[in-house]
């Protein structure tokens, strides 16, 4: 038996890329759901046409309605949430633990890691497996960590930076989804891994920025630290770490030092407000200023000892369409679980469940570019 995905919001910018690579890489079937049903079959009927055996059907689905959802869970083995419903986790979740199948996201919600997490002995005692934190950031940066880890005999730093200028104008955008990017500003300041903790990062992160060459002809750029959930227990698991983390920058000027920064200090003052106005102004500021080329780039650097010497090791990941770069870790992950090889009970993150190895060459195999440099 192959296993049945439900994808909220199936038709959208990552769920599509989604749906049609689970296609190409399974034999599994697709549910591509969503409340837009008109726009659900015709994405299935696209699908279809594009593949054989007619796996693919539509439904629809609001995921505020915890009915409607039970409903539609009957039949399949997991929920993908690949839509801008981070204020609907809770009714998802249990709706999934209600139905007895398995789960996974995509988004970036410290709010989000909090729901799951009060679950996580429901989850356990339902015998069921959550990811969370899937895509490529989050998603990549903890198990690039790991596959580089097994270069070493010891590994004392490991830090992860990105770099995205994506055409914004190029995609559609519900409210929700602009509403979450500045709503993951709020909750206080992100973590950096200092004196062998996280500690709270200075005024939003505005003075723990570092700087990393992505090479040419992408150059040196200053980044912001996030902090991923995935990148809590790096220290615990390599305990000689002293230096991690995940840092972003490189997107258009506006957004680089005006509606992020602005966000970042708005939120430190009022940390409870909606400031629906700074999403708007994010917005703006991403559709007006992104301009070609359009990339999405990952870079590792690390240090440690290798064969009793100094050993330096860097991995750059790169892809033109931000959306395959997250729908291709999320496939390659779900292979994974369709071996059987991740699927055990309990709430992991994309990053940490993931056998990095074959995580890392999956990714490569479906189309983001590697780059390995090793300075002994």
């Amino acid at each position: 038996m192959f296993p049945t995905f439900l994808i909220l919001g199936g038709y959208g910018n990552a769920g599509r890329p989604i749906a049609d690579l689970l296609l190409k890489e399974s034999h599994a079937e697709i549910i591509i759901s969503g409340r837009n049903l008109n726009r659900a079959e015709n994405i299935t009927k696209a699908l279809n046409n594009k593949y054989p055996d007619n796996r693919v059907r539509a439904l629809q689905v609001d995921a505020k309605d915890p009915d409607q959802l039970k409903k539609a869970l009957k039949g399949a083995n997991m929920v993908i949430v690949a839509s801008s419903t981070v204020a609907f986790t809770k009714t998802v979740a249990m709706a999934a633990i209600e139905s007895g199948l398995d789960y996974m996201d995509i988004q970036l919600s410290k709010e989000k890691i909090k729901i799951l997490q009060s679950l996580e002995d429901k989850i356990i005692k339902a015998g069921l497996c959550f990811i969370t934190d899937g895509g490529y950031h989050p998603g990549i940066p903890a198990a690039l960590v790991r596959y580089a880890a097994t270069r070493f005999d010891i590994i004392h730093e490991a830090v992860v930076g990105a770099i995205m200028n994506i055409n914004w104008q190029g995609y559609q955008f519900s409210d929700e989804t602009i509403k979450e990017f500045t709503d993951e500003l709020k909750g206080g300041a992100p973590l950096v891994y200092k004196d062998d903790e996280w500690a709270k990062a200075k005024w939003g992160g505005m003075f723990d920025t570092i700087k990393m060459d992505f090479g040419d002809p992408y150059g040196k750029n200053d980044l912001f630290p996030i902090f991923l959930e995935e990148m809590r227990n790096l220290p615990v698991k390599f305990p000689e770490l002293k230096k991690t983390g995940f840092y972003i920058g490189g997107m258009d000027w506006f957004s680089n030092w005006i509606s992020f920064p602005l966000a970042t200090f708005w939120f430190q003052i009022f940390p409870k407000s909606e400031a629906s106005w700074l999403s708007n102004i994010t917005s703006w500021g991403m559709k007006k200023f992104s301009k070609p080329p359009f990339y999405t780039r990952i870079k590792l650097e690390s240090k440690g000892i290798s064969s009793g010497k100094p050993f330096e090791y860097n991995i750059i990941l790169t892809h033109p369409d931000g959306y395959m770069f997250t729908a291709i870790p999320v496939v390659a992950c779900l292979n994974q679980y369709i071996d059987g090889k991740i699927n055990k009970p309990g709430l992991f993150t994309q990053g940490g469940i993931v056998e990095p190895t074959r995580f890392i060459r999956d990714i490569e195999r479906m189309g983001i570019q590697l780059e390995e440099k090793i300075l002994a």
